[in-house]
C-alpha cells in the first residue's frame, strides 16, 4: 500500500490505541516500509517495527502447511506472546499490514476487532479494497 498524497492515517492508529491496554500501532507495507503510526511510535521505532512485522508475516505464511495442511491457505494474522505484552500483526489489504502492541490485561479479542475496524477505516481514507477472508500472499 502506498499512502495517497497528503494522506494522514495517524489518527485513526491514534484512536485504536485507546482501546485499554493497547500501546501503539504501526501500518506498513508488505515490503516493510512504515506508512503511518500511533502518537509515542517515533520513526526509528516505527521503521524498525514495519521491518520486523514484514519479516514476522513471511515466516507465518510459511508455516501454512503445517497449521492448517494447505500450503496455499492465505495468512491473516500472527499473535507474537513476549512476557507481559503482544505483538499482533494482521492482514490489512492488499500488500499491507497492521501491527499492535498490548500489555497482558489487554481483551485480545476486542483488540483483534478494533484492528479489523480499523482497517476499514484506513480503506475507507485509501479507497482501497479491506481485508476479506485473507491476505493470501499479501
Amino acid at each position: 500500500m502506498s499512502l495517497a498524497p497528503g494522506a494522514d492515517l495517524n489518527w485513526i492508529l491514534d484512536d485504536l490505541v485507546n482501546v485499554p491496554h493497547t500501546r501503539h500501532a504501526v501500518l506498513l507495507s508488505a515490503d516493510g516500509l512504515l506508512n503511518a503510526a500511533s502518537s509515542g511510535v517515533n520513526r526509528e521505532m516505527g521503521e524498525t517495527v514495519a521491518a520486523i512485522a514484514s519479516g514476522m508475516q513471511s515466516l507465518s505464511r510459511a508455516g501454512a502447511n503445517f497449521a492448517s495442511g494447505d500450503p496455499d491457505s492465505p495468512w491473516e494474522q500472527t499473535l507474537t506472546q513476549f512476557g507481559n505484552s503482544f505483538l499482533i500483526l494482521m492482514a490489512a489489504g492488499e500488500g499491507s499490514y497492521l501491527a499492535v502492541s498490548a500489555d497482558r490485561e489487554a481483551d485480545l479479542g476486542d483488540v483483534s476487532f478494533r484492528m479489523l475496524k480499523t482497517i476499514d477505516r484506513v480503506g475507507e481514507v485509501l479507497g482501497i479494497a479491506p481485508r476479506h477472508g485473507g491476505a493470501g500472499g499479501a
